[in-house]
């Protein structure tokens, strides 16, 4: 079973290289208006959404992140952010606390709104012929990605999102079998995941062979050396949440 939207989503592949042509304001709206009508936890609308379109502001994304590709003018940076201040506001002029909203529950349901948006506006891009990449690198720095944004407290930037026309073609990356990611009822058991991933593993070194023919790495070899490893695995988010009055029980 297949249609255009299944089609679209079964053949997505990230995209790093962008031709030097900006969305036009017709896309940016449409893509934001999709962001705007996803599925939302309790109602909350905790989510807000930045377009850098400031290139010093993407500049310093850019070195947050680590991924050089993110800064200059290639591809419409987004950057989806978990909004509960907007609600605490709202709160505050109707005169009820806000205290609930510093949670580790109620930052789950903002966290949860901002990447269903964020997938949406994939599934969107795609769409019509724009390539895409999620930016969970923006995290590598939080601090200087929350002072660059300006972000007020009870927020706190999820995901970046580069949108644009794609200038590469790459294969598409191999996904783990059905029967290892989805089960019924209870969690499925796999006496050796080394094992039964053989084939996978070698899918995925062959991949990698094909796209640089420098990096020949297996899945279960990245899973056992990569974890951890710098980056976004070992900033300090816990405690910039807790600078941004979020998570504190």
């Amino acid at each position: 079973m297949t249609n255009e939207t299944i089609a679209s989503q079964l053949a997505h592949r990230t995209i790093r290289a962008y031709k030097d042509q900006p969305l036009t304001e017709e896309d940016v709206t449409t893509l934001m208006d999709v962001a705007r009508h996803t599925a939302t936890s309790s109602f909350l609308q905790a989510c807000t959404i930045l377009h850098i379109t400031d290139p010093q502001v993407r500049e310093t994304i850019s070195t947050a992140s680590g991924q050089p590709y993110v800064g200059g003018t290639k591809g419409d940076l987004f950057i989806f952010v978990a909004d509960l201040y907007r609600n605490s506001r709202i709160r505050a002029e109707q005169g009820v606390s806000s205290e609930a909203l510093g949670s580790i529950n109620l930052f789950l349901t903002a966290v949860e709104d901002a990447l269903l948006a964020a997938q949406n506006v994939v599934v969107a891009a795609e769409s019509i012929g724009l390539g895409t990449v999620y930016l969970g690198s923006i995290l590598a720095d939080p601090r200087a990605t929350v002072k660059a944004l300006e972000l007020p407290e009870l927020t706190f930037p999820i995901v970046g999102l580069l949108v644009g026309h794609p200038d590469q073609d790459p294969g598409q990356k191999p996904r783990m079998p059905l029967s290892v990611v989805t089960a019924k009822n209870t969690y499925p058991r796999v006496e050796s995941y080394s094992e039964t991933l053989t084939d996978y593993d070698r899918e995925v070194t062959e991949y990698y062979d094909l796209r640089s023919g420098s990096r020949l790495e297996s899945f279960t070899h990245l899973v056992a050396t990569n974890i951890g490893v710098g980056g976004a695995h070992v900033s300090p988010i816990m405690e910039i949440l807790n600078e941004q009055g979020l998570c504190l029980r």
